[in-house]
């Protein structure tokens, strides 16, 4: 016996197996990751239509057999394409960057939802706006670790209770603390997602220093996504913040790093 369904999936990615059979790999907003194998695929115009290619968006039929565990693909016709990604090889690498990100996690079917939707506007942003920040692949890394959890706290001293705006106008200041001439900036705090404002001195563990614009920037992440992110301009000292904040917390809270090409666990 089987069960079938139909649904969309973004394909990942397309291997051969024998001569005209290929196996596919899809992330589907229902399912989550999921390898189908397609007997005739790389042959098949009538019921796959040319549709079987990486970065395609694809309503899929398929069925599924639980004793081997096996699914199936039925038929499939396409939703979406993004042609500019094949033919730019900057984009592609961008787009790349992401997928592989999306295929070393660990999705709940709670999750899936959203992380396609959002891998959608990401590749659909990368496919149509005219300039991308250096560092998009990394808010698209950033977004997704937030969402699942793990969003600094980015309004509050974790040690005085100031906001940063009570912080950087300098009111509230106890007698104790240090002047914000003399410790300018603020400190995040990598294990624990604390910030610390400029009179206050975090302990312990791996800190980054920030400055306001690579903290409002991660403030807002949770309220934009990539169409913001397009229209992003910044300073190269806040790009190089971005760079090292979101590759230290990804790694510290995800248990991922980028190794030889992919991502890894630790």
């Amino acid at each position: 016996m089987y069960r079938e369904w139909t649904g969309e999936g973004l394909i990942l990615k397309v291997g051969r197996f024998r001569e005209i059979d290929c196996w596919v790999r899809f992330f589907s907003p229902s399912q989550g990751m999921v390898t189908a194998m397609a007997f005739g695929g790389a042959k098949s115009r009538r019921r796959f239509c040319g549709c079987l290619d990486t970065l395609n968006s694809v309503l899929f039929k398929v069925r599924f057999f639980p004793a081997k565990g096996r699914h199936v693909l039925e038929e499939a016709t396409l939703l979406r394409g993004f042609s500019r990604l094949r033919h730019d090889a900057s984009r592609a690498g961008l787009a790349a960057n992401c997928l592989q990100f999306v295929q070393a996690l660990r999705i709940s079917s709670d999750e899936a939802p959203a992380i396609h939707g959002l891998l959608l506007e990401t590749l659909d942003v990368l496919n149509q706006a005219e300039d991308v920040p250096p560092v998009f692949a990394q808010l698209f890394r950033a977004k997704i670790c937030f969402t699942q959890g793990y969003a600094p706290e980015l309004n509050t001293c974790a040690v005085c209770g100031r906001t940063m705006a009570e912080a950087q106008c300098g009111e509230r200041v106890e007698p104790q603390a240090v002047r914000m001439a003399d410790h300018p900036g603020m400190t995040l705090a990598m294990e624990t997602g604390g910030i610390y404002c400029a009179h206050c001195f975090p302990t312990g563990g791996h800190q980054l220093r920030i400055g306001p614009e690579t903290r409002s920037i991660l403030n807002n992440l949770s309220s934009n996504g990539p169409r913001q992110w397009a229209a992003l301009s910044m300073s190269p000292a806040t790009r190089g913040e971005l760079f090292q904040m979101v590759d230290g917390y990804v790694r510290r809270h995800l248990g991922l790093r980028w190794r030889n090409g992919r991502f890894v666990s630790e």
